[in-house]
C-alpha cells in the first residue's frame, strides 16, 4: 500500500458528489486504499463541516488512504491537498443551483440533531417563500466563488482528475473508465457488478420529493426564466469557461 499516494475527492453541492464518493470508495477499496471518509465525521460532529475538514489535515497520511469528498470552498484552507491526488467532480453551476432549490425546499431529510433541525426548518421555510428564479439569482455569486476556488486549486495541482456530472449521467461507462485509468484499476466483471447499482442514473419521470429528482443535464433551461438565465450567464460565464462549459 505504501506506493498508493493518498486521494481525496473535491466537488460542490448538487454536482453528483455523493454518488461519485460512493463510486470512488468502491474503486479505492479495490485498489487497496483504506477509506477514511471525513464527510461522515463531519455529519456526526457538532462542529461545522469546514472546521472538521480543515482540522482533519493534521491526521492525513501521504499514502494509502482515500479521505472522501469535500464539497465546500473551505478546501482553499486545506494546504494538505497539495500533497494528495485529487478527483474533482464538476457540474454546470446553473443546474447545481436549480437542483439545490428543489433539494433544500422539498426533498432533503431534516437532520436528527435538534439544533441542526431547527436551522434546517428555518432555512426551508424561508426558501419556500422564494421563487426558484429569486433563489437562483441569490445563489449565483456563491457558485461563482465555489467554481473559482476549484479552478484555482486545479491550476497549481499536478495530479488531479477532472470529472463532469454531464458525462457521469449520459456516458457512464466512459466516466467510470476514466476513474479506473486514473487509479490504475482494471475494470473486471466483478468490479462492474459492484458498481452497477451505484452507476444507475435512470429515473421514472420527475419527482420533486426525491433526492434523485431528475438527472438530465440542462434542467436550468427548463425551470428558470430567460432573464434569470441571462443574469446567471453574466455572473457565471467567465468561470464556466475555465472548465469548458458554454453559456
Amino acid at each position: 500500500m505504501s506506493d498508493l499516494k493518498s486521494l481525496m475527492g473535491v466537488s460542490m453541492h448538487k454536482a453528483g458528489s455523493s454518488v461519485t464518493n460512493g463510486i470512488l470508495k468502491t474503486f479505492c477499496r479495490t485498489r487497496g486504499y483504506k477509506v477514511d471518509d471525513i464527510s461522515i465525521a463531519a455529519g456526526n460532529s457538532e462542529k461545522s463541516p469546514p472546521e472538521v475538514f480543515v482540522a482533519a489535515q493534521d491526521d492525513m497520511q501521504p499514502t494509502g488512504f482515500y479521505y472522501g469528498m469535500a464539497r465546500g470552498p473551505y478546501v482553499k484552507d486545506m494546504p494538505a491537498l497539495a500533497g494528495l491526488r485529487l478527483v474533482v467532480q464538476l457540474r454546470d453551476p446553473r443546474d447545481c443551483i436549480t437542483s439545490a432549490y428543489f433539494s433544500y425546499a422539498k426533498s432533503h431529510v431534516p437532520p436528527k440533531d435538534p439544533e441542526r433541525r431547527k436551522k434546517f426548518e428555518a432555512r426551508r421555510q424561508n426558501l419556500q417563500q422564494k421563487t426558484i428564479d429569486d433563489f437562483a439569482k441569490d445563489s449565483a455569486a456563491n457558485y461563482r466563488m465555489r467554481m473559482e476556488v476549484l479552478a484555482n486549486l486545479l491550476a497549481d495541482h499536478p495530479d488531479a482528475l477532472v470529472l463532469k456530472y454531464e458525462e457521469m449521467v449520459t456516458d457512464t461507462d466512459a466516466w467510470m473508465n476514466r476513474i479506473a485509468a486514473f487509479l490504475d484499476v482494471p475494470m473486471t466483471d466483478e468490479l462492474r457488478a459492484k458498481l452497477a447499482e451505484k452507476g444507475d442514473f435512470s429515473t421514472s419521470g420527475e419527482d420533486t420529493s426525491k433526492h434523485k429528482r431528475q438527472v438530465t443535464p440542462g434542467d436550468h433551461a427548463r425551470k428558470l426564466a430567460p432573464d434569470t438565465i441571462a443574469e446567471l450567464n453574466r455572473e457565471l460565464g467567465p468561470v464556466m469557461e475555465r472548465f469548458d462549459y458554454t453559456v
